[in-house]
């Protein structure tokens, strides 16, 4: 009896005070504070904002937001933005597209469950790819000078445009012109001066920034129109092209045969081609003059926004015109000036890009043009 005693209170004296319930401690329910709900992401330049609900839950006392492999932002929650939305402002981030995480703390370190929000950060390169929206010409009208612009079709980013002029006083006059608008007039502009002008974007509805493609400086005398000639086409032919649509005739002689209703496009329905494979080469017949191109975009899909201008005697060697740029409207006639006179025989255009996802480019109509008599 003795010894049994004594077993009992050895017991007693080795058992650690939380022996029958330390399995219940260890698999105690975590401490979630309440999370973000309702989240909207709104992009900018190298930044980001992102508003969100913040939960009922009054322990949430910190906010902490990572997006790639390294990117952190924290921020404290008061007493005020709790179950309220609170929009906060992210420095420093670098362009790209990212997945932010988003967490909220409670005082002791307890973290909420995981919410997310997906978005684009943009930057210089979204930027260096932003382009102005194109003259088609100017007139002067009394002491004021008219800028024509070149209609835009289904670019949702762009704003509007920037023009800065000089006055007879000298004094810098702006003005701002929406993208519906394809007017500017630019009220007593000084005579025989140079303008500025730049095309203003804002790639969503909710970014924070808006952002510009590069500054123009012009001469507006050399947007004046001058006369142009239209080259007959009636005995050009097509020397060669990268290819052509088989499907309902979308063939390269459609470029030249002077119905804008018709088109070339490259082929896409079977073994589809892509950027920058395409060309379409021109044969004139006969060398000659030429101070100019014009351009027909299709209607619909398929836009060239640029491609590159080449020129030949001999269908052999080629001399670049340079690479030009082309408005998404359809169906009208673009110029494009040359700096000087040339002649030749042969001329081939080089799509270098379009104006949708659409890999393979499309043309109505391809001429060539003399200025003046």
């Amino acid at each position: 009896m003795t010894f049994l005693v004594a077993s009992v209170m050895l017991l007693c004296r080795c058992t650690p005070i939380d022996y029958y319930y330390s399995d219940f401690l260890e698999n105690a329910e975590k401490v979630y504070p309440g999370r973000v709900d309702s989240i909207s992401f709104k992009p900018g330049y190298n930044r980001a904002a992102i508003q969100s609900l913040i939960s009922t839950d009054a322990r949430v006392t910190r906010l902490k937001i990572s997006w790639g492999l390294n990117g952190t932002f924290e921020t404290a929650i008061n007493a005020e933005d709790i179950a309220h939305y609170k929009e906060i402002l992210i420095p420093n981030i670098e362009e790209g597209i990212y997945t932010f995480d988003i967490r909220t703390f409670d005082a002791e370190g307890n973290q909420s469950m995981r919410a997310e929000v997906f978005g684009r950060v943009y930057g210089p390169d979204y930027s260096s790819n932003l382009n102005n929206r194109i003259i088609e010409q100017i007139r002067k009208d009394g002491q004021d000078l008219v800028v024509n612009w070149i209609p835009e079709s289904g670019d949702t980013t762009l704003r509007g445009t920037e023009v800065t002029y000089l006055t007879p006083a000298g004094d810098s006059a702006k003005v701002f012109t929406e993208a519906a608008i394809h007017q500017t007039r630019l009220i007593n502009y000084k005579a025989n001066t140079r303008i500025n002008y730049r095309t203003l974007f804002q790639p969503t509805p909710l970014a924070i920034d808006t952002f510009y493609a590069a500054t123009q400086n012009i001469d507006p005398l050399s947007y004046i129109p001058t006369e142009r000639t239209l080259h007959s086409r009636t005995n050009w032919s097509v020397a060669g092209f990268s290819s052509e649509e088989p499907a309902n005739n979308r063939s390269a002689t459609k470029a030249i045969d002077g119905d804008v209703a018709t088109f070339w496009i490259t082929r896409y329905s079977v073994n589809p081609t892509d950027y920058p494979n395409h060309f379409i080469t021109i044969d004139m017949k006969d060398a000659l003059e030429v101070d100019g191109f014009f351009f027909a975009q299709k209607n619909g899909d398929r836009k060239v926004r640029e491609l590159e201008i080449l020129i030949s005697q001999d269908n052999q060697t080629w001399e670049s015109m340079g690479r030009h740029l082309l408005a998404a409207v359809d169906r009208t006639n673009q110029y494009i000036d040359l700096s000087a006179r040339k002649t030749f025989r042969y001329f081939k255009i080089v799509p270098l890009s379009g104006h949708d996802s659409q890999k393979q480019p499309g043309l109505a109509e391809i001429g060539t043009f003399t200025l003046g008599n």
